[in-house]
Order: structure tokens, then C-alpha cells, then sequence
């Protein structure tokens, strides 16, 4: 596996964790839930701003994996 290729399934796997995080942050911000949560019923605005920038986060990890030249 040559290191481009290496680089774009890194870049791969971090596009979906960010899929997962915006799914993830989406629920929090319109479900009522104690999913992963120690308070009662309601909606998760600290859990749905969590997840919505570990999303963020993702995107831009994955641009700079995806734009990386490898000098050698």
C-alpha cells in the first residue's frame, strides 16, 4: 500500500466519524433522551455542541490528510 493511498483511507475513516458525529449531534439537538446522559429526559444542547465540533474537527483532519504530499 503506497503512502497516497494510506493517506486517503485515513482520510476515508475520518470523513465517516465526522457522518457519525453530525448524525450523533443531530440527535441531541432534536431528541429528548437520557441516551448517554446522567440528567433527565430532555434535549442535549452540550452533547449535540460536542459532537457537532468533534465532527468539525473530523472534516478538517481529514482535509489535511487528504492534501498531504509525501516527499521522499
Amino acid at each position: 500500500m503506497t503512502t497516497t493511498s494510506r493517506n486517503r483511507t485515513i482520510a476515508a475513516c475520518l470523513i465517516l466519524v465526522a457522518a457519525i458525529c453530525a448524525g450523533l449531534a443531530v440527535f441531541y439537538f432534536t431528541q429528548d433522551t437520557t441516551f448517554l446522559a446522567s440528567a433527565p429526559a430532555r434535549i442535549q444542547i452540550k452533547h449535540g455542541l460536542l459532537f457537532a465540533a468533534l465532527a468539525v474537527v473530523a472534516l478538517i483532519g481529514a482535509n489535511i490528510v487528504w492534501r498531504r504530499r509525501v516527499t521522499a
